[in-house]
């Protein structure tokens, strides 16, 4: 076998002198599709930006690593090269598809010029030939229009769309290495698919050879060749893809598969690769409510139409939602499933009174729900939203214990801050965190431990009705089984009810008791889980279950 990148005793240290990254060797093949799994914080992103050059300056290489790359069957050294040559390298020879495509694109500059300037460092091309190579190259990524795409600014593009257009950044110089971190997070099932299979026809169709870096265990199945299972900076195992997932030898490795609900494996409770914390430090007092079928929230005839003026005056009208029917009863967890684009988070934020619907009602106990400024303050409390990034749900600008202190006296819950104090560390034993961290800042806390917060802040005012807008798709499997767990236990313990926002159909049927399935803003399917999944009916949630088989 030939090797593309072999990296040799790499070890990588921070300004503490504490070891991110344990003399690690990995060998990667060429024209093949590598992939590193683990949890957050393993070491995957370090290996790959240390092969592309690009680790801070607040870390440091030892000097006994070395990163070979097989450049026209002569090895050369990554890690000891100058600033020069790593200009002709990157993009050109290696090129890199980051996580977060809106964090990578510049906002205001128009998604084809950020394409031709790649073009422009590395190529002696005239303009009208790299705006020509760049059409072509949308259109090998997929884009039926790449006139519209070339001359859209990224926030007008979908997530899915930024995603393609960061591919064609990568691929437009035709490199020979192409390095994907977690490229398909937070996207829908089905994007996901398209991305993976774009992402294996390019491989194909330019000879590259691909380093996978994902936590998503069941796109890494089904389309790497050779894996590298990482813990704690080293790697603990690796092997072909149906040896590590047939016959795992390390138990991290069993566990970090098992995380991972699929349609035929749903346990009682998800395995964690969580250590067990102290929790017990504060006396979780539970707030038990009688369990009943009551309708608690009712949603009828609902629609949401944009009106949009055409360059000949005429008015288009889109309706993001249309015609939405459906309850939701006490203590039930109702997930609602749907691509990127399905009308999922205008429901959930008209729910929550901030988004005004065009017509129909939303009634909670069989009061009419208005827009939130003309909601009675009794009700604000009774329906919380736990939003889908955890790095934007609390103020950066606050400590924990000030912010949650500061929303119980918005709703006027507890006479003194001793009453308020002990109703904050409740709920933080509730959601497992521990007592110590309300004198911290957001800045200080892992996306896991966030996302505890976020839900710790919901919890504080008792509601009847939590939001959960995609919750886990940003984290790790083990951090996801550990906060579907925690929901889990919050449900049984206060008698919560939930509308789960999810792309992932698996996650949906392992934690919701009904489904709703929406496409193209229009419910077409709705019923009991167990049915959904076992007799979908409509086209889309065929193709939708088919995408995880």
């Amino acid at each position: 076998m030939i090797y593309k990148i072999k990296i040799d005793n790499l070890s990588i240290f921070n300004l503490q002198n504490n070891c991110l990254v344990d003399k690690i060797n990995l060998n990667i093949v060429d024209n093949s599709i590598t992939a590193i799994i683990g949890e957050s914080g393993s070491g995957k992103t370090l290996t790959a930006h240390s092969i592309l050059g690009l680790l801070p300056k607040t870390l440091n290489i030892s000097p006994q690593s070395h990163i070979y790359y097989n450049l026209d069957n002569q090895e050369i050294d990554l890690l000891k090269i100058n600033k020069k040559q790593w200009r002709t390298l990157r993009s050109k020879k290696i090129s890199m598809i980051f996580q977060n495509p809106m964090s990578s694109l510049h906002p205001l500059i128009k998604c084809g010029e950020q394409i031709e300037e790649v073009l422009k460092v590395h190529t002696k091309y005239a303009t009208r030939k790299r705006k020509e190579l760049v059409k072509e190259i949308l259109k090998q990524v997929g884009f039926d229009n790449a006139d519209r795409i070339y001359n859209a600014f990224p926030h007008q593009l979908s997530g899915g769309e930024q995603q393609r257009v960061m591919i064609s950044m990568a691929m437009i110089t035709n490199p020979e290495i192409l390095i994907a971190d977690e490229p398909t997070t937070a996207l829908d099932a089905q994007i996901q698919l398209e991305i993976i299979n774009l992402i294996k026809h390019l491989k194909n169709q330019f000879h590259c050879t691909v380093l996978f870096i994902s936590h998503d265990l069941t796109l890494v199945r089904s389309f790497a060749d050779y894996i590298y299972v990482m813990k704690n900076g080293k790697i603990i195992e690796h092997g072909s893809v149906n040896d590590i997932f047939d016959n795992p030898t390390n138990e991290y490795t069993r566990l970090l598969i098992q995380c991972k609900p699929t349609l035929n494996y749903t346990p009682h409770r998800l395995p964690t690769l969580m250590q067990s914390n102290d929790f017990s430090l504060f006396e979780i007092k539970t707030n038990h409510k009688e369990i009943n079928n009551e309708i608690v929230l009712n949603i009828k005839n609902l629609n949401i139409v944009h009106q949009n003026k055409t360059i000949w005056g005429q008015t288009v009208y889109n309706h993001i939602l249309k015609n939405i029917n459906f309850d939701v009863k006490n203590n039930e967890c109702l997930g609602i499933i749907g691509e990127s684009g399905s009308g999922k988070t205008t429901l959930l934020k008209t729910i929550l009174g901030l988004i005004k619907p065009d017509s129909g009602i939303i009634e909670y106990k069989n009061k009419k729900l208005d827009i939130l400024n003309n909601r009675p303050k009794s009700l604000l409390k009774s329906i919380q939203w736990v939003q889908q990034n955890p790095y934007t749900s609390l103020p950066p600008n606050m400590t924990i214990g000030k912010h949650f202190n500061a929303i119980l006296k918005l709703h006027n819950i507890g006479n003194t801050f001793e009453q308020r104090d002990d109703i904050i560390k409740n709920t933080l034993a509730l959601c497992q965190m521990p007592l110590d961290i309300i004198n911290r800042y957001p800045h200080q806390f892992s996306g896991g431990q966030l996302q505890r917060l976020a839900i710790a802040q919901a919890l504080l005012v008792n509601p009847e009705i939590i939001l959960l807008d995609e919750p886990v798709s940003s984290l790790d499997v083990s951090i996801q089984a550990a906060i579907i767990n925690l929901l889990n236990d919050i449900k049984d313990t206060r008698q919560i009810t939930y509308i789960f926002i999810t792309h992932d159909i698996m996650l949906a049927n392992y934690f919701c008791d009904s489904i709703i399935v929406l496409y193209k803003g229009e419910i077409v399917e709705n019923g009991l889980s167990k049915d959904i999944i076992s007799r979908p009916q409509h086209s889309y949630t065929k193709l939708l279950i088919n995408s995880f088989q």
